[in-house]
Parts: structure tokens; sequence; C-alpha cells
């Protein structure tokens, strides 16, 4: 994302923004670097926890989210790891 000539893995984020009848929804998938990848991590996470749990079926999706995106993230810090 940033452009830097570092090591990257493929990482996928997504996140959700409840609004009583409507939601929001964005995704990011993409191969980043290790500071890339904490940036949006703590973006993506940091929007789902105030704003996502807002309605019906947002009140479902975003702990879904949040798991799946921590799980993304370990995976993709851990493969950034090893590689060095």
């Amino acid at each position: 994302m940033c452009g830097n000539m570092r090591q990257t893995t493929a990482v996928k984020f997504e996140r959700n923004i409840g609004m009583l009848v409507l939601r929001q929804t964005r995704r990011l998938q993409a191969r980043m670097c290790k500071t890339c990848l904490d940036k949006q991590f703590w973006n993506y996470q940091g929007m789902n926890l105030p704003l996502g749990p807002w309605g019906m079926i947002s009140l479902i999706m975003t702990p879904i989210y949040l798991v799946t995106n921590t799980v993304s993230y370990t995976s993709a810090r851990h493969t950034l790891q090893s590689v060095e």
C-alpha cells in the first residue's frame, strides 16, 4: 500500500458501520508491509468498535468482523516475522 520495497503479505480487513436501518461495509484486500498492516488493522478495528453494532444485522456482523480481522492480522504478522 505504501509503495516501499519491503516484505509484504496478503491480508483482508472488513469494517461495518451500522445505521439503525442501513449498514455500510468496507473491505480492504491488499498486500501490506508491517507498517501498513498495523495502521490499517487499528483503523478498521477502531471504526468497528464504536460505530459497528448499531442495527440488527450490524449487531451480528460486527463481532464477526472483529474476530476475522484479528485472525487475519495475527496470521499476517506471523507470516512477516517468519520471513525475516
